[in-house]
């Protein structure tokens, strides 16, 4: 059973996705499947639009540029996928890995189904190649195991085609387990670990303790040999001046996850998270981009590299951020571009021919 602090990181979906949608219906991008997973989105604040539009764009330009450097030859795995549309819109556009692959807790999983039947949200070659079989939730059981479980329970957790797999894990258990998970032909995505592998991870490793979080690292960067981590959460500088916005900015906070934990602006967020019985165990990685970095480069990775918010939306073309810059002005622009200073968008990789700055650049300043 869910803990209260569980259900809360659960919830942390929610409130991602209501931002993604306000976003979409502000006009910062378009996503055909968005109002799906959120019917009716909550008004957000400008800054709050414009650090999602960064995040989902980059995060999607990023993706298709690994896939097309592969010739579709490579697997997508999205670490605590929750409500992501990033699936729907490869397979629209006709670019699609061999393998993509969400994981989640088992409450957003079940749910992500549950739209995703209601709706019909897979195509007909899809829907032929579909398999629901059981699968062990937010653990793993060794072949042979009776579950004491019913079956239209674990069959919620558990969805796959040939090339979309989606089921329930949680990444706090030993990561030999899921990496079982991840190449089982039978309960599992069914990947194969020689090929160039993409993991993406959007606010999470930051909920997890950080010997669970370093073990899940390096593990991946044992077993994928041509593995790339595209990686999203807070990086803090110190700004004491953002203080003043503090109170103002604090109901918005939930759904960024930043700041320097260290300074003033960082006790009141953590009183925010504290109040809301949500605890983030991973904010000693959290200082800086060097941080950030260290944490992969101690794991196994052969190189990664942080950039704030700030520098990667200066990668985007002058029409781009000029078109955005027109959907919404910005309440503050000095308190909005330090808040983006204490977010980063992180690439690292197990082989040096994956992801490089320079390979990022192009779909980068191409993005609408």
């Amino acid at each position: 059973m869910a803990s209260p602090s569980d259900r809360t990181i659960q919830a942390t979906n929610d409130d991602a996705t209501s931002s993604k949608a306000h976003a979409v219906k502000r006009g910062y991008w378009k996503d055909a499947y968005m109002h799906y997973f959120c019917p009716i989105p909550v008004h957000k604040s400008p800054e709050i639009n414009r650090g999602y539009f960064v995040r989902t764009q980059a995060f999607k330009a990023i993706t298709l540029s690994f896939i097309k450097s592969t010739n579709g030859n490579c697997q997508i795995v999205n670490l605590g996928a929750g409500s992501d549309t990033l699936y729907f819109q490869l397979r629209d556009s006709g670019t699609v890995p061999r393998k993509f692959v969400e994981v989640d807790l088992e409450h957003n999983v079940h749910r992500k189904i549950s739209i995703i039947r209601k709706h019909k949200l897979l195509d007909d070659m899809e829907q032929h190649s579909i398999s629901e079989t059981p699968s062990q939730g937010d653990s793993f059981v060794n072949p042979g195991t009776t579950v004491a479980t019913s079956e239209s329970n674990l069959m919620q957790s558990f969805l796959s085609t040939d090339r979309y797999c989606l089921f329930s894990f949680d990444l706090r258990l030993p990561v030999d387990n899921f990496i079982a998970r991840l190449c089982s032909p039978t309960s599992g995505a069914d990947l194969d670990k020689s090929i160039p592998t993409l993991f993406l991870a959007e606010c999470v490793l930051v909920y997890m303790p950080p010997p669970q979080c370093l073990q899940l690292l390096q593990g991946i960067s044992a077993h994928f040999l041509h593995g790339a981590f595209l990686h999203y959460e807070q990086a803090g500088q110190s700004h004491s001046n953002v203080l003043s916005t503090a109170g103002r900015t604090m109901g918005n906070i939930h759904q960024h996850l930043q700041v320097n934990m260290e300074d003033r602006f960082g006790s009141i967020m953590m009183e925010h998270f504290r109040a809301r019985d949500c605890d983030l165990p991973g904010l000693s990685s959290c200082k800086s981009l060097k941080e950030q970095e260290k944490r992969f480069l101690n794991t196994g990775w052969t190189k990664a590299k942080a950039w704030t918010v700030n520098e990667v939306y200066r990668a985007f073309s002058t029409n781009t951020r000029s078109r955005v810059e027109r959907v919404e002005l910005l309440d503050d622009l000095e308190i909005s571009y330090q808040l983006y200073d204490h977010y980063c968008i992180l690439v690292a990789a197990t082989d040096e021919t994956l992801l490089s700055w320079s390979s990022l650049e192009e779909p980068l300043s191409i993005i609408p």
